[in-house]
């Protein structure tokens, strides 16, 4: 498991499982339709992941294909860091301090 799949378990586990380990989620099952998050939950997701990750997540990309798994936004997010390590140095990342 990844540094960065872990964070995201971690942050699942921490805010929407309380009994549960996020571990034990398939990577590949659906967080909205498996009852793990609502509405609600996929904005604090997007939020966790923007702030701790220093993205920017657009309104056009927030869509199940990058949000709705664990699977999902490691890929993701994982993308949209090295899309940004490939711009020149301070280009198109957000500040994760602010």
């Amino acid at each position: 498991m990844s540094t960065l799949e872990h964070e995201i378990r971690s942050f699942i586990t921490d805010n929407f499982l309380l009994a549960e380990d996020a571990a034990s989620l398939d990577g590949s099952a659906s967080l909205t339709h498996g009852g793990v998050v609502d509405s609600v939950g996929v904005v604090e997701l997007m939020h966790f992941l923007e702030t701790r990750f220093g993205i920017e997540i657009t309104d056009e990309e927030t869509i199940p294909e990058n949000i709705d798994t664990i699977d999902n936004m490691v890929r993701y997010v994982s993308g949209k860091l090295a899309a940004a390590d490939a711009l020149p140095s301070g280009a198109g990342r957000v500040d994760a301090r602010v």
